[in-house]
């Protein structure tokens, strides 16, 4: 979205029209989901990725058509069929995909709560009908669209409703590190990588070095404050990580009752029921339902980089509301 943006930005000054395609809806294979997007000029190459190369030349061209006709364009692309290489291009990707290409006007609103979400930390629920309606909803009126809209707010990514496409656009993961340790680095790495926006906290200012921590804002209030600190909220995943043990104490106090999406705990799974344990405020059932101590996907790994890919790879299966298992067991399509 950053590479999205910053052409968008560009491309404006420079007072060329742009068009923006957003993948809709996905049944069966494909390599994109819901929600991913290509900046299309009106001359030059696109930017972004909506596929692995064999719908962004097709996309280019309906962009640039709703750009002729100033109008939104929906259209159904698929190559579900036996031996269909047109669209695949061999690549062997066979499902039915929704594009929807907006023209300049309602691009403009969209890479705008776009930059408001990635930049403001700002929420945007937007609906397009195909006659060239947009609208801005309220909260309230998103959640009375029904399933289907709660459905693309909780995954973050937009869907057909009826002849309406409904976009939530909501901002990046919120990383918060409690723990400004050797080990905490390539965390943070891995979460500035998939573009999330990051914290480090510490109380340590010592330890708050900008240069090991590329990408991140540092914090060095006490660990009893860090959640208010940071902001915590909903779209947060906090790993507490400093290997104090009252540090942590503190950290994991702060955190209790905030209701975030991920709280996990580096370390042994005994040192955290003693840290539960001795804390005067007692975790309620939700607090311990997010809880994951120790932190990470169960996958062999050891040393800081391996610790650093289990712990993000636990926080994606949260957020996305997934297993976490092994693709190859898996009965139905990879995005389903």
């Amino acid at each position: 979205i950053d590479q999205i943006l910053e052409a968008a930005e560009r491309l404006r000054t420079a007072g060329e029209r742009t068009a923006l395609a957003t993948v809709v809806s996905v049944r069966g294979s494909s390599y994109r989901r819901p929600g991913a997007r290509l900046l299309v000029p009106e001359h030059g190459s696109p930017i972004g990725l909506i596929s692995g190369g064999c719908l962004e030349e097709e996309a280019a061209r309906l962009a640039r058509r709703a750009l002729e006709l100033d109008a939104p364009v929906l259209v159904t692309i698929d190559h579900s069929a036996e031996g269909d290489d047109l669209w695949g291009m061999g690549l062997g990707c066979r499902g039915v995909i929704e594009l929807l290409a907006e023209p300049s006007g309602m691009a403009a609103q969209t890479l705008e709560a776009l930059s408001a979400a990635w930049h403001e930390g700002r929420t945007s629920y937007l609906l397009t009908t195909l006659d060239g309606e947009r609208r801005s909803l309220s909260a309230s009126e998103a959640d009375a669209l029904g399933e289907r809209a709660t459905l693309a707010v909780a995954n973050g990514r937009p869907t057909l409703i009826g002849d309406v496409v409904f976009d939530p656009i909501l901002p990046p993961l919120h990383l918060v590190v409690c723990g400004a340790g050797p080990d905490a680095a390539p965390l943070v790495a891995a979460g500035v990588r998939l573009g999330w926006r990051v914290d480090v906290v510490d109380p340590r200012r010592s330890f708050l070095v900008p240069e090991h921590f590329p990408g991140a804002r540092l914090l060095d209030g006490d660990p009893v404050i860090a959640a208010e600190a940071a902001g915590a909220g909903e779209r947060s995943a906090v790993v507490i990580m400093s290997h104090d043990y009252l540090r942590d104490a503190a950290f994991l106090a702060s955190f209790l009752g905030r209701e975030v999406a991920y709280l996990g705990v580096v370390g042994p799974r005994d040192r955290t029921e003693r840290l539960l344990a001795e804390l005067e405020v007692t975790p309620t059932e939700s607090d311990l339902a997010l809880m994951h101590a120790p932190a990470g996907l169960d996958i062999g790994a050891d040393g800081a980089e391996q610790v650093a890919a289990a712990i993000t790879a636990e926080i994606l299966t949260v957020l996305h509301r997934r297993g976490g298992g092994s693709l190859r067991d898996l009965d139905r399509p990879i995005h389903g």
